[in-house]
């Protein structure tokens, strides 16, 4: 059999099509090969660059882009206020306050969620020159209930870090303990937060984004159903996982921001709303979670102890009707039997792999076209996952994309094992240390890179909803994260479960 090295020239097509021919090796022939090459270079040659996004724009000379005198650049202080800008007037979404349901709440956002005619930089100084030109509908409904927005936040480059890493803004510096990092890529929502500068931040989490820094800065972190908020004036990473998410001190409070977004025509679109209002997890009951010894396979033994008190602690409340999770009918249940509690395990690779491969097949769109394919603009960290994505093949993520569904329906009947919610530690690590510069910190901070999302981005690619809560501290003043995970638009049920859950592992 011919090798993949042999058979690829020095063509242009040959990076792309490596993985494609080896699979044309379980039938090899001269007539599929010469077929293959033919189609691999008209293909290369019918290829047109996907367009730039037309509502971010780089011309900030024209007077109707300039409104620098609305803002304050607090770049300098932001890895650890948690705060890039600070706007010097309130209303700037330029919505009417229609209610008080906001009213007092001081509010940030990621800087990848726009406000038309104000800064949009996405964690890079290669968009220091651009505005939006459209507003989140998010933003404008938070403004007209009453809250003010105070800020952007810093945030991982073009939000594709968990640890917090930051090329060119430094790391995101943890609240807590100054020696960890806050997690990412929604760092600065989860600073400001957790340091006092805001009462909620709006997040993005396209596989743990919003739930990890709310784990490591010992928060509260909302990722919804995908789907069901609106992305307009989001820039997109990955249109597929992507979503907006919430992150706060409890949950009550992300309770109370969710409910006035839930309700407004603009975020939740009329199919969604009627979802959202059929409560379609209220046919299931009680709680699966990650086996024990699944969980201590996987995670630090500090994360184990804490996931194993808050089971115990889940199970009492649930025995007293502290937590209620609606009525048991699952199937094998006895009459009257209330299975609070069951242990599940399941392989989580291939859900982890294919979220990889459609988050760096799209990434790479996405950046490339907002950069116009300038990857040299790029810190390093981000530049290794871009490229990745131009090297998978078009096979695999239309595979990833298609058995999105059927996954979804198996994790709920495997996993899930017909409960209503599913616990698992938000991360298997504490917050990852801060970089001192050793080069021998090297392996520990790739290990961390790549460990710390294992439990959440596999939420993303089924597209379920989630909440973190924070578990009592533990070593260096750090605490574990607690992963709720719910049925498809059973959101409102999720929230509510996890102010009770929260209260009971305080």
């Amino acid at each position: 059999m011919t090798t993949t090295t042999e058979k690829v020239g020095a063509g242009k097509s040959s990076r792309i099509s490596c993985a494609v021919r080896d699979l044309l090796d379980s039938a090899p022939g001269e007539r599929v090969e010469s077929v293959a090459e033919a189609v691999a270079s008209a293909v290369d040659d019918a290829f047109s660059a996907p367009a730039p996004l037309e509502w971010l724009i780089a011309d900030v000379n024209d007077s109707d882009h300039s409104s620098d005198d609305l803002w304050n650049d607090t770049t300098g202080e932001s890895r650890r206020s948690g705060i890039i800008r600070t706007y010097t007037e309130s209303g700037v979404t330029g919505a009417s306050q229609r209610s008080a349901e906001l009213e007092g709440l001081r509010i940030t956002h990621k800087d990848n969620i726009g406000i038309a005619g104000y800064p949009l930089t996405a964690g890079t100084p290669a968009l220091a020159d651009h505005r939006a030109e459209m507003n989140s509908p998010l933003l404008t409904a938070s403004e007209s209930a009453g809250g003010a927005i105070i800020g952007a936040n810093h945030m991982a480059e073009f939000a594709m870090s968990p640890t917090g890493h930051n090329h060119w803004l430094g790391d995101g510096v943890n609240p807590l303990n100054d020696a960890f990092l806050s997690g990412g890529s929604s760092s600065g929502s989860a600073i400001s937060v957790a340091s006092g500068s805001s009462d909620l931040s709006l997040g993005t989490d396209t596989g743990g984004s919003v739930r990890l820094p709310a784990a490591f800065c010992g928060l509260v972190g909302y990722k919804p159903t995908n789907g069901i908020f609106s992305t307009t004036g989001l820039l997109p990473l990955s249109e597929t996982l992507d979503t907006i998410g919430l992150l706060a001190a409890d949950a009550k409070t992300v309770r109370r921001v969710a409910e006035v977004l839930f309700s407004n025509s603009a975020v939740v679109d009329r199919d969604s709303r009627s979802r959202l209002e059929a409560h379609s997890g209220s046919d299931a009951f009680g709680f699966a979670h990650l086996s024990l010894p699944m969980v201590a396979e996987n995670c630090d033994a500090e994360v184990t102890a804490a996931f194993s008190e808050a089971l115990t602690a889940i199970g009492q409340a649930s025995d007293d009707g502290g937590i209620e999770t609606g009525e048991d009918i699952s199937p094998g249940g006895d009459a009257g039997e209330r299975r609070t509690l069951r242990a599940t395990d399941f392989d989580d690779s291939e859900l982890n792999r294919r979220s990889v491969v459609i988050v760096s097949v799209e990434a790479a769109r996405n950046v490339g076209r907002v950069l116009r394919w300038n990857w040299d603009l790029l810190g390093d960290q981000v530049l290794s996952r871009v490229i990745r994505g131009t090297a998978i093949s078009a096979i695999e993520y239309a595979d990833a994309l298609a058995q999105r569904a059927p996954l979804t329906e198996q994790f709920l009947a495997e996993a899930m094992q017909g409960s209503r919610f599913m616990l698992t530690p938000t991360s298997p690590i504490l917050a990852p240390k801060a970089s001192t510069g050793d080069e021998a910190e090297v392996g520990r901070a790739e290990s961390d890179y790549m460990r710390a999302s294992r439990f959440t981005r596999i939420i993303n690619y089924l597209g379920l909803p989630a909440v973190t809560v924070p578990l009592p501290a533990i070593a260096d003043s750090l605490s574990p994260g607690l992963q709720i995970i719910g049925r498809p638009y059973d959101d409102q049920a999720l929230l509510d479960c996890a102010a009770r859950v929260a209260e009971a592992c305080t």
